[in-house]
This record gives C-alpha cells, structure tokens and sequence, in this order.
C-alpha cells in the first residue's frame, strides 16, 4: 500500500491556477454546495488535536486485564490498522484529485489554494483514521468482553468520535461532506475488519484467554 500509494502521489496533478480561477460552486453537487465559504480556524485546530489523540484510543483498552494479556496483538493491530487505511486513504486521495472547498471561496488567498494538498479532498484522512483508531478500539473491547453489559455505548462513543471530527473538518472549510462520509467508511471498515485477522476461538490455546460460554477468545499475532 505504501509503494502504491508513492507511485499514485508521484504521477498525480498537483492544483493548477488557470483551473482554480474558472471553479464554480454551482458544478458541485447539492449536498457539498453550501460549505464552500466555511472558513474556521479553530475547527480546523480542534480537529487537529481530535486526530492525534485518537491515536491512543486503542491503547485504552490496557486498563483492562483481558486486553493487557493480548497486548502485544493489539499493538500489532494499531500498526497494521495505519498502514492499510492510510494506504487506502492516500490512495484516493491521490487517483481522485479532488479540489478542497477553500478553492472556490474567493476569500482565501491564493499561496493555500496552490498548495499541493490543496487537491486532496476526497476522502479525509482525519475523518477516517480517527475512525480506524476509534472502530478498533470498539472492536477489541467489545471482542474479548463479549459479555460485558452495555454494549452499545462503547459504539456510540467510537461512531460519535468520528462523526464529530468530521463535522469539524467541514466547519474548517478543509473537506466536503462527501469527503468525511467516504474517510468515514473506509477508516471504519478498516478498523473493524483488521482484528477479524486475529481472532481466535479455541478452546486449546495456549495463550491468556478469557472464557466464554466454554470458547476461549483470544488475540494472536
């Protein structure tokens, strides 16, 4: 995903001035028409602090003795879960070359509509990797405390983390709706999927587990 992601990046268009003076709000589709003059700085520095805290969210699950025991899985996890989604993430990124908001608003000056990353809307990688990281951490606690009451409350906190971050980024003028709606999906997807590698149930393990209606559930690398 890396060297893709360097050869995508290498071959694709960087924003170009001619095409920024002739963009035009109305070619957007409805649903993203009316974010082009969002312009706030502190969303966008929130947003910024919400993403790299998330960061941590998987390792909160060491508070717990049953995820203490598969750690070394977890973090292997945590690893894995950037790599890929940010692969992905850049991947579209990069094939796709999709003008942020802030180029069809008039107000901002034109050194940050030529910036390179300023063709690098669709999809958000604040939105989908604090949803990776925040999925992931639902998905180990909910996995290795399958009898744990209230659920559902551990996957509210992780839909809403991601959810706000990507209400901020559009605040900020830094993404269109359908850009936090796509970084959503992927960053959720992945951060779901990556423990599916790692799940183990047998009963003849011989690694920490914790019991579960006779079926021992595990992490493994």
């Amino acid at each position: 995903m890396t060297g893709l992601v360097f050869l995508l990046e290498s071959s694709a268009e960087d924003a170009v001035l001619e095409e920024i003076n002739m963009l035009d709000r109305n070619d957007i589709n409805f649903l993203d028409r009316g974010v082009v003059d969002n312009n706030s700085a502190t969303s966008q520095k929130v947003s910024d602090i919400v993403l790299y805290s998330s960061a941590t969210l998987p390792f909160i699950t060491y508070f717990s003795k049953k995820c203490r025991s598969n750690g070394g899985a977890i973090a292997l996890m945590v690893i894995e879960t950037a790599l890929i989604n940010n692969g992905i993430t850049n991947s579209l990124k990069a094939v796709t070359a999709r003008y942020r908001p802030f180029n069809y608003n008039p107000l901002i000056d034109i050194e940050t509509k030529l910036t390179r990353s300023s063709r690098r809307s669709f999809v958000s990688g604040h939105t989908s990797n604090t949803a990776a990281f925040a999925f992931l951490a639902a998905r180990v606690i909910t996995d290795l405390h399958p009898d744990m009451k209230n659920k559902f409350l551990v996957w509210a906190s992780a839909a809403s983390i991601s959810a706000a971050i990507g209400v901020l980024r559009v605040q900020g003028g830094r993404h269109f709706p359908t850009d936090v709606i796509g970084g959503y999906v992927v960053g959720a997807a992945v951060g779901y999927l990556i423990p599916s590698l790692h799940l183990v149930k047998d009963k003849n393990i011989n690694i920490s587990t914790a019991g579960v209606s006779g079926v021992n559930v595990s992490l493994v690398f």
